[in-house]
């Protein structure tokens, strides 16, 4: 590579990693919301919420990296235009394929980390993540006991606590069971713990106390223990079992699924969408980039600025990716508009790549402003 393309190569990147960066932040907030929801309702710690946002970055990185490019080679290119480095590239002999190509090296690494992403790592983090929201939803101590508050998590039954142990101990239990009038229970323990056995029945273990009942007579049998066993699996009924959502199948699972899975005929077409989705989104990095290329490396050099092509560029640039977005929704609901899903972003890049290489609209102009023959233009070559 020569010395100037290297010299480009290098304006790109850092603005590259600076958009990744803060798109990053942005989708990563919007979407720790609704899992501070979860993790607070279901008293997690701080370690997990950050494990399962972590979890959930590259399914962010893959939906923002075109744009994070598109963003990057945007404010690159103006500033080499502001700055008259193109000008003089142009004048040195280059041409715009020439001056284009740190742009595509660009597109092609995020096209192969976007490749990356969608095919290994996303459903790789997302099969843990998965597991980990299953952990939450199915840590039935967390849900049924609350310390310091008295919680009802069915109808006539009701459970107290005075502390929460970070082991899952807790101290200070009452249990009240009235599910059946006739013979209400009340337990009191010095100390409980809620387990779930590889059957997956849940257990109320109940240490040092008593249950107390009121006999045919009216008087209260109160009966003490050193230990003993309070069943939870009907009152709690939990679903300990890991269901794969269509973001979390490798690419083989999406295109030829397993016939024993009883989702596959309900949920078909979603998985070849998915599955097409993850090839074709990683198009939109050479698309977006052409794109940027096409209105700011063609063209003459302005010296009052690109505000109105960068505001159209982007504008295009934006509306594709959304339309990208669209495209893979609808081929949920008809297969054969997955075709689409590669035919916006090749259909992109084919325009722009025609513009970049076709030189008839620049010797128009040429023509226009030097109407006589024989007048040299701005690269000292005579028309």
């Amino acid at each position: 590579m020569k010395l100037l393309q290297t010299y480009f190569l290098r304006q790109t990147r850092t603005p590259l990693l600076l958009s990744l960066s803060a798109l990053s932040v942005l989708a990563l907030l919007t979407q720790s919301l609704s899992t501070l929801d979860l993790i607070t309702q279901n008293r997690q710690s701080a370690v997990t919420f950050l494990y399962i946002t972590v979890l959930a970055l590259p399914q962010l990185f893959s939906i923002i990296m075109p744009l994070a490019v598109f963003m990057a080679m945007l404010y690159a290119l103006n500033r080499l235009n502001m700055d008259s480095e193109l000008v003089v590239a142009k004048a040195s002999g280059f041409s715009p394929w020439q001056i284009a190509s740190p742009g595509l090296r660009i597109a092609s690494y995020a096209l192969v980390a976007h490749l990356l992403i969608n095919l290994f790592v996303q459903p790789y983090t997302f099969r843990l993540m998965r597991k980990a929201l299953l952990d939450v939803r199915t840590d039935v101590a967390a849900r049924m006991v609350h310390a310091g508050e008295f919680t009802s998590p069915s109808r006539g039954l009701t459970f107290y606590a005075s502390e929460i142990l970070p082991t899952g101990l807790m101290r200070d239990v009452l249990i009240y069971d009235g599910r059946s009038a006739e013979s209400p229970l009340t337990y009191t323990a010095i100390e409980g713990l809620v387990s779930t056995s590889p059957e997956g029945k849940t257990h109320f273990t109940l240490f040092n106390g008593n249950v107390s009942f009121l006999t045919d007579t009216g008087n209260m049998d109160i009966t003490y223990f050193d230990k003993t066993t309070y069943d939870l699996t009907e009152i709690l009924a939990v679903d300990p079992v890991l269901r794969l959502k269509t973001s979390d199948r490798y690419l083989h699972e999406l295109f030829v699924p397993d016939p024993a899975d009883y989702a596959v005929i309900r949920y078909k077409n979603e998985y070849l969408a998915e599955g097409h989705s993850r090839l074709a989104t990683p198009l939109y990095n050479y698309a977006l980039v052409l794109l940027a290329l096409a209105f700011l490396v063609r063209g003459e050099h302005q010296k009052m600025g690109y505000a109105r092509r960068l505001a159209i560029a982007g504008t295009l640039g934006f509306t594709v990716r959304l339309a990208g977005f669209a495209l893979a929704s609808a081929a949920e609901k008809d297969n054969a508009m997955n075709a689409a899903q590669y035919g916006l972003p090749l259909l992109v890049s084919i325009i722009a790549i025609w513009y970049l290489l076709h030189n008839r609209r620049a010797n128009a102009i040429f023509r226009l402003r030097n109407p006589i023959s024989g007048i040299p233009n701005q690269a000292g070559v005579t028309a």
